[in-house]
């Protein structure tokens, strides 16, 4: 999802709901920032492991690389 697609989407919905992501292991939690970083795509995911990995979780330059946008929640920093 695109950030463009992400205002659209928003603006179908009540403006005064809260905006929330998943917690550390269970339940929702409140966003506290939005963060620019540079993702690689994780070929050798697992199921339970997100699509994309931080530039510095891969040691060869042959990863493409891509800016994204990530919504950070207090608890899932600890990650």
């Amino acid at each position: 999802m695109t950030v463009e697609e992400l205002i659209e989407q928003l603006k179908s919905l009540p403006p005064h709901s809260p905006v929330l992501v998943e917690g550390y292991e269970s339940g929702y939690g409140d966003i506290v920032a939005l963060e620019s970083q540079e993702v690689c795509r994780y070929r050798n995911a697992q199921e339970w492991d997100g699509e994309y990995r931080a530039r510095g979780d891969f040691s060869g330059k042959e990863s493409k690389t891509e800016s994204a946008v990530v919504i950070i929640s207090r608890r899932g920093r600890l990650r």
